[in-house]
């Protein structure tokens, strides 16, 4: 894994040869399972950082090592801390530190983006892309990496099409110029996996992610592993969607530290495999799990614990438990329009659950009010055949039909199925 090569890295000069041998340690600790007690040892690393010399011959890249690590752990407050540190010391490299401190710059704003800060992120990844480009050129590997960060932005503004553009883009960078085991590459696959994913594009995803099955990294195998839950999920194979969430839950909980974002994930893909197969207890305990793990890792504003209320939501209203259901769209709802936006795709899409499950209650006047406005404008945002949209089109096609408009709902029933 990269932990090993990026922590040695930084010893000469952070740490001395006493922390080499701490940092040799906590390696070895991770290396058992023993993530909660190398990582009271990394935070020793994190704190002698802090009080380095920003001056010194290669503080900046040693910075920029440890930040990735902290990322990689989930540890964002220190990573933000360490990228930070690492932008002042190569500011006073000055400009023959151009290229370095645009990549670092992007690097910043893909953990501003994990956090959920999607306003901040976004002028940090396309002036650090700008930057690369003008430095090392427009098809450059780092110009390839600054796109993957930006398409994982749109990916998660709910701006597929533009997600998909950059990712691909980036593809064919990597394609001309990384060898195929690089791990940059397999991010990237990683990356374009889940933009097709979203889009239902279920073959081209799992294509891409067989490949990433075969690199040593085990965190890029468990993720490999848990997209394709998901799209054995949307293909309808529930067994096998269980079986590689299991597997990526495994792999998690041996390699990762507790509460770390990527096992909620895997935590959420099980939910929904079992909860397709009908056993409802399993099903719940995983998303209450997923849920639990996202607020701790990413806090209870950030647009994925949002994404997991509207799951859980969506599991309540299948079960009747309309109450609840209600409860929690609103709560999501609320998140997704602070976060993303009011009119984003992530909040229309919970506003026209939230009139689904009104219409079950019979609360008919309110159901259809709201389903038309968000059906209005989930057209103008999205492509026509966009799943989303199509969700939301069945949803005001039952609305019709609970209410006696039989041709009109046929109608729309036939819409739908010219999009499918």
């Amino acid at each position: 894994m990269k932990t090993i090569v990026t922590l040695l890295a930084a010893v000469a000069l952070l740490q001395g040869s006493s922390w080499k041998n701490g940092l040799a340690d906590a390696n070895g600790l991770r290396s058992q399972g023993r993530v909660t007690e190398a990582a009271v040892l990394y935070q020793k690393v994190v704190e002698q950082a802090r009080h380095c010399d920003l001056s010194a011959p290669g503080a900046a890249a040693d910075l920029t090592n440890l930040a990735l690590q902290f990322y990689l752990d989930a540890q964002y407050v220190d990573a933000e801390a360490l990228y930070r540190l690492a932008l002042q010391a190569w500011d006073i490299r000055g400009p023959e530190a151009i290229r370095e401190r645009a990549i670092t710059t992007g690097d910043l704003g893909n953990l501003l983006r994990a956090t959920g800060r999607y306003a901040e992120a976004e002028p940090l990844l396309n002036r650090s892309l700008a930057e690369i480009e003008a430095v090392s050129g427009s098809d450059s590997p780092e110009a390839a990496q600054a796109l993957d960060h930006l398409a994982a932005l749109y990916r998660e503004q709910g701006k597929l099409p533009d997600a998909a553009t950059a990712a691909e883009r980036a593809r064919r960078i990597f394609d001309k110029r990384v060898k195929p085991g690089d791990p940059d590459r397999a991010a990237n696959r990683q990356i374009l996996a889940a933009i097709y994913l979203d889009q239902r594009r279920y073959e081209e995803a799992t294509s891409l992610l067989q490949g990433n099955l075969q690199q040593e990294d085990e965190q890029i195998r468990s993720a490999a592993y848990n997209s394709l839950a998901a799209a054995m999920i949307g293909e309808g194979n529930y067994h096998a969607s269980e079986k590689a969430a299991r597997r990526a839950l495994e792999i998690d909980q041996h390699m990762l530290p507790a509460n770390h974002p990527a096992t909620a994930a895997a935590w959420n893909n099980l939910a929904q495999a079992c909860r397709f197969q009908h056993r409802y207890p399993e099903a719940e305990h995983a998303y209450r799990q997923a849920l639990a793990i996202w607020e701790n890792a990413l806090g209870p504003q950030h647009p994925k614990f949002a994404a997991s209320l509207v799951n859980l939501a969506a599991f309540d209203h299948e079960l009747g438990r309309d109450a609840d259901a209600e409860q929690l769209y609103t709560r999501a709802i609320g998140i997704f329009t602070a976060s993303v936006g009011e009119h984003s795709a992530q909040a229309l899409v919970a506003r026209n659950e939230l009139a689904a499950v009104w219409c079950s209650e019979r609360r008919y006047t309110e159901s259809e009010e709201l389903t038309r406005a968000t059906l209005a404008e989930l057209q103008k945002t999205l492509a026509p055949d966009d799943p989303r949209l199509i969700r939301a089109l069945s949803n005001y096609a039952r609305l019709l039909a609970e209410t006696k408009r039989t041709q009109e709902a046929k109608t729309v029933k036939a819409r739908i199925r010219a999009l499918e």
